[in-house]
C-alpha cells in the first residue's frame, strides 16, 4: 500500500509558533508505518495556505491529482481542519477520494465510514469552520480599531524608505539610509529617465533592493515604488481589499486617513504628481499595447474628447488605416457619441503644425533662452531656507531659556518643545534635500539645451525620413495636444502645444 502524506499550517508564524509542518509529518509518518504504508519523498505534500479554501492550494491540488489518478493507496492528514476547515470542501475531498478508491485517515481523529461517523466529519468540519470565522471577526475588529486609533497596521516590515517610529509600529520616520534611493528614483522619473534604465543604474551602482533577497533591481519595483502616495505623507489604513484570487486593490473609498505626520513626506507633490502623469502616458503609448501601433501617430493620449475629456482611442478601420474614436458615451449622455475621425487626417494636420514650429527658430530661441534663466526651485529654497533659520533662532531661545531654570518640572515642556523643533528642522531638511535634487536635474537639463535648437533644425531638415518614433519625439518634445469634437461642431479639433505661450492653439 502506497501513501501520501498531506501536512498544512495557515501561514509562517504558525511554523515559527511550533504547529509545524515537521511536527505534523513526523506524527503522519509514524501512522503511515503503522499501517504498512509504504512513503516515497515526492508524495509528500507541505503547504501554507489558509484552510478555508479548496482551489488555491497548490499542494492540495497536486494530492488530489495523484488521488484521481490512483498513484496513491492512502492519504493521511494530521487532523480534519489540517485538510479543509470547509465542511463542504472536506466533502468534496473525501467523496473524491472515495469515488477512486482511495483510503484518507486522521491521525489524531480516526473515523470510520458509517453514517455517524459521516455525521462527525461533518459537524466537526462545521464547527472548525465557525471558530475559523470567530477569530477572523476578532481579528478584523482588533485590526480596525488600531487604525480608526490613528495607527499604522504593523507589517513585516516598513515600506521602503521609512522605519518604525518606535516598538508600537503606529508611524514611521525617515530611513537615512533607503529615503536618498526613494528621492533618487522619483527624480530620474520625473526627469524622464524610464523604468528600465533607472532600475539597471540602481543595479550597477550595487544599491541593495527592498527585499534584499537580490542584487537586481526590476522595472516593476520601481513602478510600485512610484505609484505609492505614502512617499507624499499621505497615510491610510483599512483601505486594501481582495476580490476572489485577483490581487488587492487600494479603494480610497473605504479607506480611513490617518493623522498628519503619521508617514513624512519624502518627495513634494508637485513631482509626484508629475510622475504620475508620466507614467500613465507611458503606459497608454506602450507599443505592446496596440496591434497595429504606427497606424496612428497620435495613438495612445495625445487626443481627448471635447465633450467628456476622455482619451480617445485609435481603432483599426476596413480597408486599412484606424480612426481616433471616443469610446466613454455613459459620461455625458446626449453628449458623446463616440464621434470619430480618420487618423490619417488629424496626423497630417498635427505634423504640419509641429513642422511650422520647428521652422521658426526665433520662437524656439526665446524659449530656450526662457529656459536657462529661469530656475524653478529658486523660489521653493529661499522658503525653505526662511523656514530652517527661524526654527534656529527659536531653538536657541528656548536653550537659553532652558539654562536659566533650575526646576527640572518648569523646563520640561521647553525641553518637549525644543525636541518639536529639532523634528520640524529635519522634515524641513529633507524637504530641502529634495528641492536641491530637482535643481541639479535643471542644471544637468541645461546641457542639454545647448543640443536643443540644432535638434529642431535637423527634425526639420530630415522631416521626410523621420521615422514614427522619431516624430512621436518631437511632439513629446513641443508639448502637442488635440482636442476633437463631432464633425458638427466649429472647430472640429483644436490643436494644442505647450513648448511657448506663443504657441497657444491652432484650430481647424
Amino acid at each position: 500500500m502506497r501513501a501520501a502524506i498531506y501536512v498544512r499550517v495557515s501561514s509562517s508564524r504558525q511554523e515559527d509558533e511550533g504547529t509545524s509542518l515537521a511536527t505534523q509529518e513526523a506524527r503522519c509518518r509514524e501512522f503511515a508505518g503503522q499501517h504498512g504504508a509504504s512513503l516515497e519523498e515526492f508524495d509528500i505534500f507541505r503547504e501554507t495556505h489558509t484552510g478555508t479554501e479548496l482551489w488555491e492550494r497548490s499542494q492540495l491540488t497536486a494530492l488530489r491529482s495523484a488521488i484521481r489518478q490512483h498513484t496513491v493507496d492512502l492519504v493521511v492528514c494530521y487532523a480534519i481542519d489540517r485538510l479543509s476547515r470547509d465542511p463542504v470542501h472536506l466533502g468534496v475531498v473525501l467523496s473524491e477520494a472515495e469515488h477512486h478508491g482511495v483510503a484518507v485517515e486522521f491521525v489524531t481523529e480516526p473515523l470510520d465510514g458509517s453514517p455517524e461517523g459521516q455525521l462527525i466529519r461533518f459537524v466537526r468540519g462545521y464547527a472548525a469552520k465557525i471558530e475559523h470565522l470567530k477569530i477572523q471577526e476578532r481579528t478584523v475588529r482588533g485590526r480596525r480599531a488600531r487604525v480608526e486609533a490613528g495607527k499604522l497596521l504593523p507589517g513585516g516590515k516598513p515600506i521602503y524608505g521609512y522605519r518604525w517610529r518606535d516598538e508600537t509600529k503606529a508611524a514611521f520616520k525617515i530611513d537615512d539610509v533607503t529615503a536618498p534611493v526613494v528621492r533618487r528614483i522619483f527624480m530620474e522619473a520625473a526627469g524622464g529617465k524610464g523604468l528600465r534604465q533607472i532600475a539597471a543604474d540602481l543595479t550597477r551602482d550595487g544599491i541593495a533592493t527592498p527585499t534584499g533577497r537580490g542584487a537586481r533591481w526590476q522595472p516593476s519595483t520601481i513602478a510600485q515604488l512610484l505609484h505609492k502616495p505614502a512617499y507624499i505623507g499621505k497615510a491610510f489604513g483599512w483601505g486594501w481589499r481582495k476580490a476572489g484570487v485577483t490581487p488587492q486593490r487600494f479603494d480610497p473609498t473605504k479607506a480611513i486617513v490617518l493623522p498628519d505626520g503619521t508617514i513624512p513626506a519624502l518627495v513634494d507633490v508637485e513631482t509626484w504628481q508629475a510622475v504620475q502623469g508620466i507614467l500613465t502616458r507611458n503606459k497608454a503609448r506602450a507599443i505592446r499595447s496596440a496591434k497595429n501601433p504606427e497606424s496612428a501617430l497620435l495613438r495612445g493620449g495625445y487626443v481627448r474628447c471635447g465633450y467628456c475629456g476622455h482619451v480617445m482611442r485609435a481603432r483599426p478601420v476596413s480597408g486599412g488605416g484606424a480612426e481616433y474614436v471616443c469610446n466613454q458615451p455613459s459620461h455625458y449622455p446626449g453628449s458623446c457619441h463616440r464621434h470619430g475621425i480618420r487618423a490619417s487626417i488629424l496626423d497630417a494636420a498635427v505634423w504640419t503644425r509641429a513642422m511650422a514650429i520647428l521652422t521658426e527658430p526665433e520662437t524656439v530661441g526665446r524659449e530656450i533662452e526662457r529656459l536657462r534663466t529661469e530656475d524653478p526651485t529658486e523660489n521653493d529654497l529661499a522658503t525653505i531656507d526662511r523656514a530652517i533659520s527661524g526654527i534656529e533662532r527659536q531653538r536657541s531661545n528656548l536653550a537659553r531659556a532652558v539654562a536659566l531654570l533650575d526646576a527640572e518640572d518648569a523646563a520640561a515642556p521647553l525641553i518637549a518643545e525644543l525636541k518639536g523643533l529639532g523634528d520640524r528642522k529635519r522634515q524641513l531638511s529633507a524637504e530641502r534635500e529634495t528641492i536641491l535634487r530637482r535643481q541639479e536635474s535643471w542644471a544637468t537639463n541645461q546641457a542639454d539645451l545647448d543640443g536643443l535648437e540644432q535638434w529642431c533644425r535637423t527634425v526639420a531638415e530630415n522631416a521626410a525620413n523621420l521615422s514614427y518614433h522619431d516624430k512621436r519625439m518631437a511632439l513629446d518634445a513641443l508639448g502637442f495636444g488635440v482636442t476633437l469634437y463631432r464633425a458638427d461642431h466649429e472647430p472640429r479639433y483644436v490643436i494644442t502645444a505647450d513648448l511657448h505661450p506663443a504657441l497657444a492653439s491652432t484650430t481647424t
